[in-house]
C-alpha cells in the first residue's frame, strides 16, 4: 500500500515537472524572438524603449517582463545579403530602409509577432542594421548603438 501511494506521488511530481518544463520552453520561445540569430544578446525589461532595463542574462522570474531584445554579431561578406537573409528567416516585410554614417538599417514587420511600435506611420517590430562587418538585429527596434 505504501509503495503504491509513493509511486502515485512520484508520478504526479514528474508530471508536474514535465508540465513546468514545457511551459518554460514555450515562454522562452515567446521571449527569445531572435533565437535564429547567434551573437551577443541583450534583453530589455519593462519597456520596449531605450528606457527598458538592459540585461544580458535572464532569471526565470524576469521572463514575463521582457519587452524587447537585440543581438549583435560580426559577419564576413555582403552585409546587405546578411540582413535580407535574416528578414527572410522571420518572414519579415521590409517597410523602409535608412542609411546614415555608412550604416544601413532595414525596418521590418513580422506578421505573427504581436508587438511593435510606430515609426513614420508604419508598425515596426524587427530592425536590422549593418555596416563595417557588424550587424545588429532588434525587436521591436535596436535601442543601443552598434
Amino acid at each position: 500500500m505504501f509503495f503504491c501511494r509513493l509511486k502515485q506521488v512520484v508520478v504526479a511530481a514528474l508530471a508536474l515537472l514535465f508540465a513546468l518544463a514545457v511551459g518554460l520552453a514555450v515562454k522562452m520561445g515567446n521571449v527569445c524572438k531572435l533565437s535564429a540569430v547567434s551573437g551577443e544578446r541583450t534583453f530589455y525589461l519593462h519597456s520596449a524603449s531605450s528606457q527598458g532595463l538592459r540585461k544580458e542574462r535572464l532569471r526565470v522570474s524576469e521572463l514575463g517582463n521582457v519587452a524587447g531584445e537585440s543581438v549583435r554579431f560580426f559577419y564576413d561578406g555582403n552585409g546587405e545579403n546578411v540582413a535580407r537573409e535574416i528578414a527572410e528567416t522571420y518572414g519579415a516585410e521590409i517597410l523602409f530602409v535608412e542609411e546614415s554614417c555608412g550604416k544601413k538599417s532595414l525596418y521590418c514587420f513580422v506578421e505573427n509577432w504581436n508587438h511593435g511600435l510606430s515609426l513614420y506611420g508604419e508598425r515596426v517590430n524587427l530592425h536590422i542594421a549593418f555596416g563595417d562587418g557588424v550587424c545588429a538585429v532588434g525587436t521591436p527596434i535596436i535601442f543601443d548603438g552598434f
